[in-house]
């Protein structure tokens, strides 16, 4: 190589290093300034063979909407920790659901599981101790409940299980092939790994979201009727495997003494609906066939309407919302636990 072919050969080496470091400077700045603005710092999910994503244990975050502080404990769900072997003198309850559980956009404290067990702990006084385990994890399906509550949660002995809603997803159960769950393995990762970065959160989590919201939906389509993914029948009668699931994981309850509990949340765009919807017509069926407690929030957030759901979100319920909730389930705990 000639002298002079050398040199611009170096020459074009430096300005590329030069181009990339300005690049990843601005990057970085970016980064920070974002941080420092509120952004990033997200819950951080486990990928797993049998419930497809997990909250990681022992991570402190915030919520994506209205930047919440999160805390996980050890045992992988919201809130403090807790001893697996139940103490004495414990009153345990466990709260599966989805987002809607977890808090979206709350704090601790505001959370309906949070106001359940103050209420209960303020009933039963010093005696006892109340604890509400929340196991409510963004996206679960019922299947993915069901496999926790049976893998997992049944080890807490806990005394009361409050099945909440879930996302009604057919394809995240366990009849999925190994090739499927070991192409999701890998999806969950990659999440993962970008919601580490605060510019992730701005750009595509809130600047894009439309875009991030119909690219997601292919994957992992909202509407049941349209899941590809699953087996034909399922596709057929989604509504005939959510009742499957939910009945099954209430006999696995009353078969390992613990009492279920259903919960009904209407979206905004429910209350004032004359027919009922699906989920709430399958939570009927189960409290009419097996003498399940079902608590339909619908006459109990009517009244105030939207004013009870995050800003410009139908689905999530905020502070005053989750408030109500508490109060409304407390007036059926109590009972079953004086029985």
């Amino acid at each position: 190589m000639s002298e002079a072919k050398s040199r611009r050969w170096k020459a074009g080496l430096q300005n590329f290093a030069l181009a990339l470091g300005t690049f990843l400077l601005c990057i970085m700045v970016l980064e920070v300034s974002l941080r420092l603005k509120g952004y990033g710092n997200l819950e951080i999910y486990e990928p797993d063979p049998k419930l497809y994503w997990k909250l990681k244990p022992n991570q402190d975050c915030y919520t994506k909407i209205d930047h919440k502080p999160v805390h996980i404990n050890s045992h992988g769900t919201r809130g403090p920790d807790f001893e697996t072997v139940k103490p004495a003198n414990t009153i345990r309850i466990l709260s599966l659901g989805d987002s809607r559980t977890f808090g979206w956009g709350l704090t601790q404290a505001e959370t309906y599981s949070d106001q359940l067990q103050r209420l209960l702990q303020e009933q039963l006084g010093d005696g006892q101790k109340v604890e509400v385990i929340n196991a409510g994890v963004n996206a679960w399906s019922y299947s993915q409940m069901l496999v926790y509550f049976r893998a997992t949660a049944l080890r807490y002995k806990p005394d009361v299980v409050v099945l909440a809603d879930a996302n009604q997803w057919t394809q995240f159960s366990e009849g999925n092939s190994a090739e499927f769950v070991k192409k999701f393995m890998w999806r969950v990762r990659l999440k993962n790994f970008l919601r580490r970065f605060a510019i992730y959160h701005y750009l595509v989590e809130v600047k894009l979201k439309s875009v991030y919201e119909r690219q997601r939906t292919k994957f992992i389509p909202v509407d049941p009727t349209r899941d590809t993914l699953f087996q034909e029948q399922q596709k057929a009668d989604p509504n005939a495997m959510f009742r499957v699931t939910i009945e099954e994981l209430c006999r696995l309850a009353q078969s390992n003494g613990v009492t279920p509990v259903l919960l009904y949340f209407p979206t905004a765009d429910d209350l004032n609906r004359t027919e009922i919807p699906p989920i709430l017509k399958i939570k009927q069926a189960v409290h009419d066939t097996m003498n399940i407690p079902l608590v339909d929030l619908t006459p109990v957030l009517r009244p105030e309407g939207k004013g009870l759901y995050l800003e410009a979100d139908p689905v999530h319920l905020n502070a005053r919302g989750n408030e109500l909730v508490g109060r409304q389930l407390f007036q059926i705990v109590k009972p079953l636990l004086e029985r």
